[in-house]
């Protein structure tokens, strides 16, 4: 926060009544441990505690507490010696000392804040145009304190001082703003939300605009496929990723129609996106597949694998013999994820194949970058063929696993 309000925390509520429970508890103490155990010095250090805490919270009328103690303290001596001895005295004099002091400080530190907030507010006021705020300085200086506390705007469900302290000048508080909007699920925020997300932002304020945009759900969907065609990439990805977490069916045609992006990365992420429609994405991503230009078909590839349904595996096992080497390079990226089973799928797959279309396949196979689903073959290379097997343990000896220590495989798994 640009700065601290003293005034306006979550204890505020219960600063009476904790008060009122430490001074209850050193009356206590006075009347067992000092009148009736005998016991004269140290349980009074407990008296501190409400005296500080009193002067802290009430300023220079805390010391009224103190006094009070102060009171109880030496009358209870009194009432057990006779008289009150300069000892006694002095303790509880140093309660009413010590309140007298913190709260003079704390005092201070309230007019400087308050000398702080005039003089925002009054900028603000003489500004005319500059924030647009119609009010007397007391308004002003009231919203002022209420946009850098965001905690105690969230609990109070103050939807409009939320929005306002979005639009702060200090890039925390429009980032808690932000979260906490999202939190509160407050559909009339998803204009600012929209405002925070493809404006002049901090990075951190716009995933937190785009994560809140994300939780409000229906009401902000028309508004992110919009943002979709953003001039920023940061924009559009963020957009995208928010929409694959509503999953609202309306964002699938746009986010099919990002996968050709110009940014391979708003390209991965509406892939990903994708991926989290599940079958309701399936038709659209595998006509894209099948005819969409090079950077959708590897987009299709990559979600296709997030979907998780097993109608997947043979459009993908097709596309091993697409012509664009990049598109082919996701695919092997998408079946190395796909789990158990894929390996014997991709062997029986190859049998079936021209000399031609197996070369393809071969050459895409070469080109994998992840090694663990080349050794993956090895169990199941029983299933093989002479030349896909010979292929298979020239990659294994290349890719040097750990797990093999670079020895020759036993062939035949």
């Amino acid at each position: 926060m640009a700065f601290s309000d003293l005034h306006l925390n979550t204890m505020d509520r219960y600063k009476p009544a904790i008060l009122l429970l430490l001074v209850a508890v050193s009356v206590i103490l006075e009347a067992v441990v000092h009148h009736a155990m005998g016991i004269e010095v140290v349980y009074s250090h407990f008296f501190y505690i409400p005296v500080v805490l009193g002067a802290i919270w009430y300023g220079k009328k805390g010391v009224l507490v103190a006094v009070f103690l102060a009171a109880v303290y030496a009358g209870d001596y009194y009432l057990i010696n006779g008289v009150v001895h300069t000892d006694a005295v002095m303790r509880a004099l140093m309660f009413v000392v010590v309140a007298f002091v913190i709260g003079m400080v704390m005092d201070y530190i309230h007019r400087e804040q308050e000398q702080v907030m005039t003089q925002m507010a009054n900028a603000a006021l003489g500004g005319g145009t500059s924030g647009g705020f119609r009010g007397n300085l007391g308004e002003l200086k009231a919203k002022l304190r209420s946009s850098v506390n965001v905690k105690r705007l969230k609990e109070e469900g103050d939807i409009g001082g939320l929005i306002g302290a979005l639009g702060h000048r200090d890039a925390a508080i429009q980032y808690e703003a932000a979260e906490a909007l999202g939190v509160l699920k407050e559909p009339s925020a998803v204009t600012p939300l929209m405002t925070a997300l493809t404006g002049d932002r901090y990075s951190g304020v716009r995933w937190k605009a785009a994560e809140a945009l994300a939780r409000i759900g229906g009401p902000a969907v028309e508004p992110l496929v919009g943002a979709l065609g953003h001039s920023d990439e940061d924009v559009r990805w963020k957009a995208a990723i928010a929409l694959g977490e509503i999953g609202d069916a309306r964002a699938i045609p746009p986010l099919v129609a990002l996968l050709e992006d110009q940014d391979r990365f708003v390209q991965s992420r509406a892939a990903y996106s994708l991926g989290q429609f599940g079958n309701a994405a399936l038709s659209p991503l595998l006509l894209v597949l099948e005819a969409g230009s090079p950077a959708a078909r590897r987009g299709a590839a990559i979600a296709l694998g997030k979907v998780g349904d097993p109608a997947v595996m043979e459009p993908l096992l097709s596309a091993l013999l697409d012509p664009d080497e990049g598109v082919r390079s996701a695919v092997i990226e998408t079946l190395a994820g796909l789990g158990e089973g894929v390996h014997s799928r991709v062997l029986a797959h190859i049998r079936g194949l021209s000399p031609g279309e197996r070369d393809r396949v071969f050459q895409s196979l070469r080109e994998a970058t992840n090694p663990r689903f080349i050794e993956g073959f090895l169990p199941v290379l029983s299933m093989a063929d002479e030349d896909a097997k010979a292929v298979i343990l020239s990659l294994v000896r290349q890719g040097g696993s750990g797990e093999q220590g670079g020895k020759d495989p036993a062939p035949g798994g």
